[in-house]
């Protein structure tokens, strides 16, 4: 496994941790379809919604803020797969209520934080069309 792959790992973990002190249910990490990723996905039984979470891992800033690197065409992707996870994992014929959150893990000497960005939608995306 490479490095990057081992901090993603260990991002992921950390974020997982992190939601489920703030409450939520761990449901699944790692589901892939329609040519997108979905990180982890959880549940929050106090507002009856599942939450689908973007996980960005950084050690430092070289490349930018984590929330930069979620693109409006990683944003459609991460939606598709929701689609997906609806329809043919829980034979869903209509959506329930969902929301999609981003953590990012920041991992810099001994130093493990998390940022939670919550309901990002299409209107966060300069020029998109919603």
């Amino acid at each position: 496994m490479t490095k990057e792959k081992q901090i993603g790992n260990r991002g992921e973990e950390i974020a997982r941790e992190f939601l489920e002190r703030k409450g939520l249910e761990f449901l699944q990490k790692n589901y892939h379809a329609q040519g997108g990723e979905l990180d982890l996905i959880m549940k929050d039984e106090q507002d009856d919604e599942y939450v689908f979470v973007e996980v960005k891992t950084r050690t430092n800033e070289a490349f930018g803020h984590g929330e930069e690197s979620i693109t409006q065409q990683k944003f459609e992707k991460i939606l598709t797969a929701i689609e997906a996870f609806f329809i043919k994992e829980l034979n869903l014929e209509e959506l329930p209520f969902f929301r999609v959150d981003a953590v990012i893990v920041h991992l810099k000497k001994g130093e493990e934080r998390c940022e939670h960005i919550e309901d990002i939608g299409m209107e966060d995306f300069p020029g998109s069309l919603s």
